[in-house]
């Protein structure tokens, strides 16, 4: 998931030229180089073009600045982490930003063969995405809590918004204790297997231990959706596959979002939760 998969203007800078020490070789840590930085910002400049306000887009003045400034202050063996970091921060840092691509060339890469020059190019996009919490050991407020604080203070997520918390019943038949579950509505430029990974770490940290499949646990996160993706591959299935069948995570999930479609069977989650109170 690493292309923009919506539509959108595009703002571009163009072959900034910045000297930088950037490159695997010694030398190429001490002495500077000619980088030539595109980068591509998706967003919707309808109402930059309606208003005539730079406020209203994305100052590309102000993406060079930050890109110079980003590209001058650091020092990496790759230009493939040069380009990354470039195209994560201008994604987190300009709010109208959907997408941001980032191209780094390097015209004068010390390397034998006549060529015009290396380049490297990716893509960051947000993606909404739900996750579901649930606690039923110790302090569940306070596992809850951690949970949402870490996904806040992660610069991979913004606009972090929970629903409200219900008690509920375990789920499966193994767990004793009464569940404390909500969803989270977050933007993330993850892929699915790295955000997959971010809420295993969140679990882990929390104490989360997987020594019996639906028991007893201090804290635990499943994807609901990512976008509109239909994704099963590695023990990563999104939707998640049971979430129809769990009125504890249907009923947050529509005080949130009750009109997201689900992509497999195209109802709505507000009308999946009325069908399981049948």
């Amino acid at each position: 998931m690493t292309g923009c998969e919506f539509e959108q203007d595009e703002i571009i800078l163009k072959d900034l030229e910045v000297s930088a020490c950037h490159g695997v070789n010694a030398e190429e840590k001490v002495k500077p180089q000619r980088f030539l930085i595109s980068v591509t910002v998706y967003a919707d400049i309808r109402a930059a073009a309606k208003s005539d306000n730079v406020d209203d887009t994305v100052s590309y003045s102000a993406v060079k600045k930050v890109v110079k400034s980003f590209v001058e202050e650091n020092c990496f063996d790759l230009i493939e982490t040069l380009a990354a970091g470039i195209a994560k921060l201008v994604l987190r840092k300009f709010s109208l930003a959907k997408g941001v691509s980032a191209e780094v060339k390097k015209p004068d890469a010390p390397m034998s063969g006549k060529f015009d020059y290396v380049a490297v190019k990716t893509t960051f996009v947000w993606h909404r995405t739900y996750l579901s919490l649930g606690s039923n050991i110790g302090d569940r407020n306070a596992y809850l809590d951690f949970a949402v604080n870490k996904l806040k203070g992660d610069p991979a997520f913004k606009n972090v918004r929970e629903s409200g918390r219900i008690v509920t019943s375990p789920y499966g038949g193994v767990a004793q204790g009464e569940f404390l579950n909500s969803v989270v509505e977050a933007d993330t430029y993850l892929t699915p297997e790295e955000l997959l990974q971010a809420v295993n770490a969140i679990e882990a940290e929390a104490g989360r231990t997987r020594d019996v499949r639906w028991g007893d646990r201090t804290l635990d996160i499943d994807i609901l959706f990512y976008d509109d993706l239909v994704y099963d591959k590695n023990g990563l299935s999104i939707p998640h596959y049971d979430m129809i069948n769990r009125d504890f995570v249907l009923k947050p999930l529509a005080e949130l979002s009750p009109y997201k479609v689900h992509p497999l069977n195209g109802k709505r989650v507000v009308d999946l939760l009325r069908v399981g109170k049948k």
